[in-house]
């Protein structure tokens, strides 16, 4: 929170100098043109009515000393007065900064962001900067916990096999090199995982959009897991109306491969229902199917890197938590939405695909 409290000190120095600067200033300047003008009336009267010139430059000297000390005066009244109000107007300022330091030894403490004004407004921004930072930075730290899960799991087989044949511990035999071409193919598909993610997230995988009608891309997407399903007796339930889209067939695929992975994984139903159709100005998706439970407070790091509803991460029973974050890169991507919603153990997953109008 450095840049924070950085912001909020630079913008109370120069409000506190501009003040300053223009309350003295016009200050001055009042009193400067109404002493001036008091003094010349009350000399001019006099004039009038003096019976010497003595007398007059007397009295001219005389007011002139009295307004001096009385403009002096209320020059000082002027400085305390501003000096009341501009702490009562900064002192907004100074909570943010106090809790900006706070914020650094805590990681919780909110903006206080009851103000409605200018000040208010910086508040909520950096309330809304600290949850994304706070969240992030948790981010990062369980996908580092993921990360060294997934790799020291398969890391750590290889190289028990590699010091026991070794040793002559194990005899290579047909299992044995089984067992270590399965780990390796486990690293290698994570890292490609890995890599297709930031590929798609850096920008570096191109669309190549075309027309394409959205009953067959759909139906040649969900092809590949029919024997899956056929093997776990899943029906497959498609209602797709169809319309023509502007969209990567290849991106298209790739989305519905990877969200029907997770849902054909953690099937506990019968059935696994397709939609399609078409809402305003977008393309709607959605695959549904009863799943196994997911917690409300699991529902939005769903598509977070390397999550994984079941922590213990057994690779038996689910994969490296990448998919529905690639899903979700891509489907952004190609100008859509991605989300996810569950009502009574019945899941759904749901992204859109902008219409375009043929010609345009």
């Amino acid at each position: 929170m450095d840049t924070g409290l950085w912001l909020i000190n630079q913008i109370r120095e120069k409000m506190i100098r501009k003040w300053v600067a223009l309350n003295i200033g016009v200050t001055g300047l009042v009193i400067g043109i109404i002493g001036f003008s008091v003094k010349e009336l009350a000399c001019r009267k006099f004039n009038e009515y003096a019976s010497s010139s003595l007398h007059a430059q007397q009295f001219r000297k005389s007011i002139g000393e009295d307004l001096f000390d009385a403009g002096l005066l209320t020059l000082i009244l002027a400085v305390l007065i501003h000096l009341f109000f501009a702490k009562k107007i900064l002192n907004p300022l100074n909570q943010l900064s106090h809790t900006t330091k706070e914020l650094d030894k805590t990681k919780d403490s909110p903006f206080p962001t009851h103000l409605k004004d200018e000040i208010g407004q910086i508040a909520n921004k950096l309330n809304e900067i600290t949850n994304q930072v706070s969240h992030l930075h948790k981010q990062k730290n369980q996908m580092m916990v993921d990360l060294g899960h997934e790799l020291r799991t398969p890391l750590t087989t290889l190289t028990g096999y590699l010091e026991g044949l070794e040793e002559g511990v194990f005899v290579p035999n047909e299992q044995v090199y089984s067992i270590l071409k399965k780990e390796c193919f486990q690293l290698t598909h994570l890292v490609n995982k890995i890599q297709e993610l930031h590929q798609w997230e850096s920008g570096r995988k191109n669309i190549d959009r075309y027309w394409i009608e959205s009953g067959k891309a759909l139906q040649s997407s969900i092809e590949p897991f029919q024997t899956e399903m056929n093997k776990r007796d899943i029906e497959r339930v498609i209602q797709v109306e169809s319309a023509t889209l502007y969209c990567d067939s290849n991106a298209l695929h790739t989305v519905v491969s990877h969200i029907f992975d997770n849902v054909v994984r953690y099937n506990i139903g019968k059935k696994v229902i397709v939609k399609g159709k078409s809402y305003r100005d977008n393309y709607v998706i959605s695959i549904s199917n009863q799943g196994m439970p997911i917690p409300k407070e699991a529902e939005k790091q769903l598509f977070d890197h390397f999550f994984r509803v079941e922590n213990s991460r057994n690779r038996e029973t689910g994969g490296f938590g990448l998919g529905l974050s690639i899903a979700k890169e891509i489907v952004h991507q190609l100008g859509g939405e991605i989300g996810f919603y569950s009502r009574s153990g019945f899941h759904t997953f749901w992204f859109t695909i902008p219409i375009e109008k043929e010609g345009h």
